[in-house]
């Protein structure tokens, strides 16, 4: 369930990337197992201080539920992130049904902070942002 989630997520970037600009896009690199066990990750903005980051955004989502969403802000915000920062997807799709996992991302400088809680290990990457300015992709929940 982890590896599905994550490719979900990788998808979804790569998609909204190829949608957001009229030239090519750059390919969004894959998470590496150092990136799973909280390591340092691949992508040029992390810094020692962007690893504490995510590594600090990675335990708030830990034992979060797609089922509880306000939970997951309130986790997110309480590791110390600014809650005008967050975006998170629906947790119930365009029918009404409850969703598989819920995608939540923080904004940090020009780059993103993006992770899924679902059944099983909650994932979270680095990842630029879209051309948009956002994080995520698709209908997005404000948080205010």
């Amino acid at each position: 369930m982890r590896q599905l989630a994550a490719v979900v997520l990788l998808a979804s970037l790569v998609l909204a990337g190829c949608a957001s600009s009229p030239g090519p896009a750059e390919p969004v690199p894959a998470a590496s197992p150092a990136d799973e066990a909280g390591g340092a990750a691949d992508a040029p903005a992390a810094s020692a201080a962007g690893d504490e980051a995510l590594a600090a955004f990675r335990s708030a989502l830990e034992g979060q539920s797609p089922t509880a969403p306000d939970a997951l802000v309130a986790a997110v915000e309480a590791a110390g992130f600014e809650r005008s920062a967050i975006e998170r997807t629906r947790e119930v799709d365009s029918l009404g049904a409850p969703v598989t996992f819920v995608q939540i991302a923080v904004r940090e400088g020009d780059g993103c902070l993006v992770g899924s809680v679902g059944e099983g290990e909650a994932t979270a990457v680095r990842a630029s942002a879209l051309g948009s300015g956002r994080c995520l992709v698709g209908e997005i929940v404000t948080v205010d």
